[in-house]
């Protein structure tokens, strides 16, 4: 098969685990769930299909349109109001992805960038596109987030009502 048709194969089973994802509610479940259903397909077929070479760049392309799309006037004005605890907190989750990349890395755990990528603050979504960009494991990354994603929900109501409450 041609890579169109791998591709297509793909999005036939990434939609149906997105769809099934979303509506069991699990967090980023639609690419999380496209994920699990793709990565199960390769599995049980042993099968390692590339993809089309521009369909990172058509990826990327879709989720810039997407978080562009999203933006909305009242965020500039609500950054005023936020401008130094956004900044404060970029910094110091930033310096603390890159203290941790660089131990995992001297540690032989993962690469560098890898690391990086994994221990990065942000959406999901642009680290992995930015991981297959870049040559990186998608797949660490995304467990990375995923278990961030997971493990704030699920301790967010009892630090909540612990510390703020």
């Amino acid at each position: 098969m041609s890579g169109i048709k791998y591709l297509l194969v793909y999005l036939a089973l990434g939609s149906v685990g997105g769809y099934i994802g979303a509506r069991l509610k699990i967090p980023a479940g639609a690419m999380i769930g496209a994920m699990i259903v793709v990565i199960g397909f390769k599995i049980a077929t042993k099968v390692d299909w590339a993809l089309p070479r521009g369909f990172p760049f058509f990826l990327q392309i879709m989720l810039g349109i997407t978080i562009g799309a999203s933006f909305r006037m009242e965020m500039i004005q609500a950054l005023t109001k936020v401008a130094v605890p956004v900044i404060l907190s970029t910094l110091i989750l930033v310096l603390v992805g890159m203290i941790l990349a660089f131990i995992f890395a001297r540690m032989g755990i993962l690469d560098g960038g890898t690391a990086y990528l994994g221990t990065s603050p942000g959406a999901m979504s642009p680290l992995i596109v930015l991981a297959l960009e870049s040559g990186k494991d998608p797949t660490i990354i995304t467990c990375f987030h995923f278990f961030r994603v997971v493990f704030i929900i699920l301790t967010m109501p009892a630090i909540y009502r612990f510390f703020f409450e």
